[in-house]
């Protein structure tokens, strides 16, 4: 049962992540207006967010490159895998959330864990399942200590919201867990929310991968072989 519970998860996943991001955004954008009401500053929320969602045209665009004679050569983006939305003490919900929808338009299984605003973690969570964001994609983990859930296995990476201290000591603590490198994402200007208006903000978020098809082979199909540049 347990061997079959994470076939189906990791299967909802990756559906999730193939959807493509302009496909996600069309989901996100019918949460955008009652996650914006969570935040205190509607009008606010909405800009940001709507500018996040903006982006997805460009992370779906292949760039063909040059190879050797008889391949072609694609170069794509796609979701970093596991993440984990932070919010500490400090952060602001606004933060909080824009981390949140950058996280989920670029593909990834979303944890998100902000116990000083629980309340607001199960109503987004709410909002984005009704409009179709699977509970496997997307869960709370609220009743969990931050310092165990950042030992939880092939954690890709952590975006935390808060200051600049809360945010070193999350990274030292990722620093000491074993298994493969966790990337921290840090928003720490609560005010202009600096770091999401950036033009590599949402590239932090995914790994790109080139695939190569043999375009000389005769009879069956073509080889594939995807790389992964983490």
């Amino acid at each position: 049962m347990a061997t079959e519970f994470k076939k189906n998860h990791a299967q909802v996943c990756e559906s999730w992540r193939l959807l493509g991001a302009v496909n996600r955004a069309a989901y996100l954008q019918a949460a955008i207006p009652r996650l914006a009401l969570l935040t205190g500053d509607a009008n606010k929320a909405k800009r940001l967010f709507n500018h996040l969602l903006s982006a997805a045209p460009s992370l779906d665009e292949v760039h063909r490159m040059t190879g050797a004679t008889g391949e072609s050569n694609d170069l794509y983006m796609t979701a970093r895998g596991k993440t984990m939305v932070i919010g500490s003490e400090s952060a602001r919900t606004m933060a909080v959330l824009g981390q949140l929808i950058a996280a989920l338009l670029t593909g990834n299984e979303v944890i998100l864990h902000c116990p000083s605003q629980a309340e607001m973690c199960d109503e987004a969570a709410k909002v984005l399942y009704e409009i179709g964001v699977s509970d496997d994609v997307l869960s709370v983990a609220n009743d969990s200590q931050t310092i165990t859930l950042l030992y939880i296995d092939r954690l890709a990476q952590v975006a935390v919201a808060g200051s600049n201290s809360e945010v070193q000591a999350i990274s030292q603590e990722l620093a000491n867990t074993d298994g493969i490198l966790t990337q921290v994402i840090s928003v720490t200007d609560m005010d202009g929310m600096s770091e999401m208006l950036t033009p590599d903000y949402l590239h932090r978020f995914v790994t790109e991968r080139v695939k190569t098809i043999n375009t000389t082979a005769i009879g069956g199909n073509a080889s594939l072989l995807e790389l992964g540049t983490d």
